[in-house]
Parts: structure tokens; sequence; C-alpha cells
């Protein structure tokens, strides 16, 4: 089903796409420098704000999550009636994640948008998220993000110094190397593959029997030109915008990690907001949440096709193929973790949403 479905989307999209640009289904808002040197946002308001809130990303202007976090800026400017705002700030000028999440809990940052591997450091309780073959769909993962499971991870991450505001997405990750495509894991045996500094996103690369090699994102891109690192495991769409499919030109779409990408502001922040900013803010985080969520998907397929265009090899897998990457990979990250450092409640009440 999905690889006629994938067949049936490349048809589609060969008729309907640009080369490059935004998605065809989903426009980026305007943008208009704030006037502070690497952020952008604020529209009109740059001047007049009460509340600029600095807001930090690591990856490309030109990426979902900006255009997301743009989005976020309009909803609150014209729901503020401009008296809250932000500041963007791309490309990890504030740090990479792990910095972007600790100079929230410390009330440097206002806002920070990163993956959930991360906060794993703040409480282990998030390595759940980080399991290979934990959800099924972005439809399931929805359900688990958006309900009661979601907030009870924002719960917790209160403690820490954070407050959750919605839950964004990076999406499944495929495997981008510079050696060869994969069609069973036997193949990426030997091979030295990036991942996030996590010990999960370590755990299953190792069930490989390939070697990860943790690092931020902003050094990728050099670790594969120079050999380094043999490839990464990331987003598409920071594969796409870093170009980092120009240096590794295999992209096998393994699906193991599905990464939810938590909006968070900082609890010093939010504590000096009054209820009614407080209010429009979160609201905005979830509207913008669905229009983040519909402009990756979207972006995607795009994107997809404009690096097949460019001489990538993109495999996608079956059904059956998936599977064996499940079988070979799932059970050997699964049983060290699970009743260890992940709570076995965690995975039914997962496993009750599919």
């Amino acid at each position: 089903m999905r690889k006629r479905m994938s067949a049936f989307l490349a048809v589609i999209l060969a008729i309907t796409l640009a080369a490059c640009g935004s998605p065809s289904n989903v426009s980026a808002p305007s943008r208009t420098s704030s006037g502070t040197a690497g952020a952008q946002g604020g529209g009109d308001a740059s001047g007049t704000a009460q509340y600029v809130l600095k807001a930090g990303h690591t990856v490309a202007a030109d990426h979902p999550y900006q255009y997301g976090l743009e989005y976020l800026d309009k909803l609150l400017v014209e729901r503020s009636g401009g008296k809250m705002r932000l500041e963007i700030y791309p490309s990890a000028q504030l740090g990479g994640e792990r910095e972007l999440f600790e100079g929230a809990q410390m009330g440097t940052v206002d806002i920070a948008l990163g993956a959930t591997a991360p906060l794993a450091n703040f409480d282990s309780s998030f390595l759940v998220f980080d399991l290979p073959y934990l959800f099924d769909s972005r439809e399931h993962a929805y359900r688990c993000l958006d309900g009661e499971f979601g907030q009870s991870k924002f719960d917790i991450l209160e403690r820490s110094g954070m407050v959750g505001l919605a839950y964004w997405e990076a999406g499944f990750f495929p495997i981008a190397t510079s050696k060869k495509t994969m069609q069973t894991p036997s193949d990426a045996a030997g091979l030295n593959i990036r991942v996030m500094e996590n010990e999960v996103f370590m755990a299953w690369i190792k069930a490989m029997n390939a070697n990860p090699v943790p690092m931020a994102f902003s050094e990728v891109f050099t670790a594969v030109q120079n050999g380094t690192v043999d490839g990464a495991s990331v987003s598409i769409s920071s594969i796409f915008t870093s170009k980092l499919y120009t240096v590794a030109p295999y992209l096998d779409c393994v699906d193991a990690i599905y990464s939810p990408l938590p909006l968070v502001v900082s609890k010093t922040t939010w504590d000096k907001l009054p209820a009614d900013c407080q209010e429009i803010l979160k609201e905005a985080a979830i509207e913008a949440r669905d229009y983040e969520r519909n402009y990756l998907k979207d972006a995607e397929l795009k994107y997809i096709e404009q690096m097949k265009t460019e001489g990538t090899t993109v495999r996608v897998y079956t059904p059956e193929e998936r599977k064996a990457w499940q079988d070979a990979i799932q059970s050997k990250v699964w049983d060290t973790y699970i009743g260890n450092k992940v709570l076995q409640s965690d995975i039914d009440a997962i496993d009750a949403l599919k």
C-alpha cells in the first residue's frame, strides 16, 4: 500500500510541484527583519511590543521550523494587538538544541524549539520518544502527543524550569549516507552514523552493527564531507535545507525514529507574562503546531522529488522490508530500556492509542 501511494504521490508531484520554493499547498508567512542581527520576526510591532520573546532553533532560515515560528509570531502580534512578538534566531545562533533547552531552563532563551532527544538530559522519561518503531504513523503520534500522555511529559518538564506549549514535529528519520543504499540492516554494518547526543539513538545505530557518532547538527555537513562520518540519521527537511544530500546522496527511509519537536517557553519568562498573554501564547502555539506539521508534510514530498532530480538515490521500503528492519532492531533496544529508564506504563499508554 505504501509503495503504491509513494508512486502515486510521485506522479502528482511531478505535475504540480515546482523545482524549489515553498510547498504548494501551504504558504510561508511574509518575512520581515526584526532589526536585530541574525533575528527575524515581529513585523510592524518590532518597535512597540511590550513582550519580545527570543526564540531559537538549530536549522536553516528556509526550514519549516522557521516558517512555523514566523507563523507563531504573526499570530502573537495579531492577537495581542502588537503587545507580544518573537525574535527568531535560526541556524543554532543561540546554540545547539541542548544549549537552547538549557538556556530556557536558565531564562537566557525565552522559547526553544528542538527534538525530545536532548530533553532526556533533563528527565530520562523523555527517552521513551526515541525508541525505534514506537509510533505506527504520524496520526498515532499525534494522538499520543496532543492528549493526556503528551501533557504528562510536559508536566514533568516544568520541574526543570520549562513550560511545554505544544509538540511540533521533525517527522520520521531516514538515514543519509555517502557510501551506498541499504537494503537490509546488515548493509549498515561498520558505517559511522551521526546521531543526536542521546543514548537511545546511539543504541539503535549499534543494533545495526554500525558506529554511532554523537554530534551537533551544525557539524554534520562538514563531518560527512571530510569523511569523519559516513552519514547521519536526521529528518528529511534538515537533510534538504542543509544540503546534506549533496555529500550523502543515498537516502534510506528506514522510518525507525519519529521525532516530536517540543516547543517550550522558559518558566522564568512564562511567570513574567500576564495571564492574558500566557493564554494567547498557549493557544497560538497549538495553532502554529498544526501549521508547522502541515507545512512539513507538504515540504517533505517536494524535498524528496527535488533531491531525486539532483541525483539522490531515495529508497522507500515496502511494508515487508520495513518489518525486516523493525525485527532486526526493535527488540535489541527496547529490551535494554523498558523497565529500566523507560516505564512499561508509558509503552502501554502509547500502545493503547494505536
